[in-house]
């Protein structure tokens, strides 16, 4: 088991992503590489919601043509910051959802989930930057996500900042969270919750 540690930022403001980068930079960490993402993450769920009854999302990603499947508790963002369980599962061989359906519905069961006859809730497209970087001796991704929801026929256009702790400090990554803190407004709610919360509000008419 594994638990994400992160922050959040509202990236739905003008130069959003500079003033982030710039911060980075005056922060005094260094950035150790730098790389792109095209990421298209399908959320699933069984036809009587269960995962949503469990607090738990859940879905299939394909990143860079590579497929795998991710279960996260889904908690609240407290100040920008959230702590989750997540696991995440590869599915080798795995070329389209289609493919990536059956593969977990052979399964069966993961991590005490049932993963059979699952069913897509929407869509999340994300052109994706990220770099690592090291701030006193702990490492931690910012990702720079701009995104397109895709929920009941609609398409929603959302921009976000992530930082997630990858090795280190917890009390350091704390630290680089308030320095990195430069006039951005830190999220209140994750470009999932805003998801599901037009999957609720659009699928019910």
């Amino acid at each position: 088991m594994s638990m994400e540690i992160e922050f959040k930022w509202d990236a739905n403001v003008p130069r959003a992503f500079y003033k982030m980068q710039r911060a980075v930079r005056l922060s005094g960490a260094r950035v150790l590489s730098t790389q792109n993402w095209n990421i298209t993450d399908v959320y699933l769920d069984a036809p009587a919601r269960d995962f949503e009854k469990q607090k738990v999302a859940f879905r299939v990603r394909c990143s860079n043509q590579n497929w795998e499947a991710t279960f996260k508790t889904r908690t609240e963002i407290v100040n920008g910051k959230a702590v989750r369980r997540e696991e995440t599962l590869p599915l080798p061989g795995v070329r389209n959802l289609q493919e990536a359906l059956e593969f977990l519905h052979r399964k069966k069961m993961w991590k005490g989930l049932c993963v059979k006859n699952l069913q897509p809730l929407f869509v999340l497209k994300n052109r994706r930057k990220t770099q690592l970087i090291i701030f006193h001796n702990t490492q931690a991704e910012v990702a720079y996500d701009t995104c397109e929801i895709g929920v009941c026929g609609r398409k929603v256009s959302f921009k976000e900042i992530e930082m997630e702790l990858k090795k280190g400090s917890q009390a350091t990554f704390e630290k680089l969270g308030e320095v990195l803190q430069i006039g951005l407004q830190k999220a209140h709610v994750s470009k999932v919750k805003t998801a599901f919360a037009l999957l609720n509000l659009w699928g019910k008419r």
